[in-house]
C-alpha cells in the first residue's frame, strides 16, 4: 500500500502544474470576450473563472490527502499484512470494494 501511495503521490506531483492550470487557457479566452459574448457567455465565463481558480486548490487538496495516507502507511509490514493489503488494493482496483 505504501508503494502504491508513493507512486500515486509522485505522479500527482509530476502532473500538479498541468492539472492546476487545465482551465486557464479557456478562462483567458472567455475573459478576452472574443470567443463568446452575451449574458449567457458572461454567466458561463464567470463559472469557468471560478472553476479555473479552484483547480489549484483541488490539486493541493489531493496531494495533501495522498500525503496523509502515505504517512499513515508503514513502509514495511509482515508478510500476512502485505497479503491483506494486496488483496484490499486488488479489490479496490477492480471496483469490488467502494
Amino acid at each position: 500500500m505504501h508503494q502504491a501511495l508513493s507512486k500515486l503521490y509522485s505522479q500527482l506531483q509530476k502532473d500538479a502544474d498541468t492539472m492546476s492550470n487545465a482551465l486557464k487557457p479557456a478562462d483567458q479566452q472567455m475573459s478576452a470576450k472574443g470567443t463568446w459574448v452575451g449574458a449567457a457567455a458572461d454567466s458561463w465565463g464567470s463559472q469557468l473563472n471560478g472553476h479555473s481558480k479552484d483547480c489549484g486548490t483541488q490539486v493541493s487538496a489531493m496531494l495533501s490527502e495522498v500525503e496523509s495516507a502515505l504517512s499513515a502507511e508503514p513502509a514495511q509490514v509482515t508478510a500476512q499484512e502485505a497479503q491483506n493489503k494486496a488483496k484490499t488494493l486488488s479489490m479496490l482496483e477492480s471496483g469490488r470494494m467502494n
